[in-house]
């Protein structure tokens, strides 16, 4: 017997509760394998949409837009809207170099809140607001291309990769129109930006 050779009760105590801190760290280190594996799985059933986006983790810097707002009550409406937003803000500044179109989305109790223009460093314009969009020190971050029609596909795989990584969305999200020209979309390359933080 283990109390016939000396060893107290107490002892046994102590040795029993440090094996237990052992298991339960055991435990949560294969829940976070099992967690990893689970994630990967769905990652691999998902593999032709994977293959279409690249996802980063990085900060976003502080942008200044020539641009507009507008709310819309449903997310459905953005589509037939933001385009002529874009447009009356490049007709606004005529004579300006037109740079990076960017686009902010934040829900609201009235539905979406959105600022559309143009990057630029150029003095306050006439007939055109400055929107300062701040400086953001953690974002994941999705490139989709091609057509708007499948951009939800892309900003779904953003947001599981915010969620797989263990962070929560902490503010508006972004669309950076990197190349943006062409009528039919197809070759179109758009920067997806959620900015998030822990929870």
């Amino acid at each position: 017997m283990v109390l016939d050779q000396g060893t107290t009760t107490e002892k046994i105590a102590e040795h029993l509760q440090h094996r237990a801190a052992q298991v339960e760290a055991e435990h949560r280190l294969a829940t976070q394998r099992l967690a990893d594996v689970q994630r990967r799985l769905r990652l691999i059933s998902k593999e032709n949409l994977m293959s279409r986006i690249e996802i980063i983790h990085k900060p976003l810097p502080a942008v200044r837009l020539a641009a507009g707002r507008l709310t819309v009550a449903e997310q459905a409406e953005i589509a037939g809207r933001i385009g002529p937003l874009f447009d009356s803000i490049a007709q606004s500044i005529q004579g300006q170099s037109l740079a990076t179109p960017i686009a902010q989305y934040n829900g609201t109790e009235d539905g979406v809140e959105v600022i559309a223009g143009y990057a630029t460093s150029a003095p306050d314009l006439a007939d055109v607001e400055i929107i300062e969009l701040p400086a953001v020190p953690e974002a994941i971050c999705g490139v989709h291309l091609g057509s708007m029609d499948t951009i939800h596909e892309s900003w779904q795989a953003v947001h599981e990769e915010v969620l797989a990584r263990g962070l929560v969305p902490t503010g508006p999200c972004r669309e950076v129109y990197v190349r943006a020209v062409s009528e039919d979309q197809a070759d179109w390359v758009t920067e997806l930006q959620q900015p998030v933080g822990t929870p």
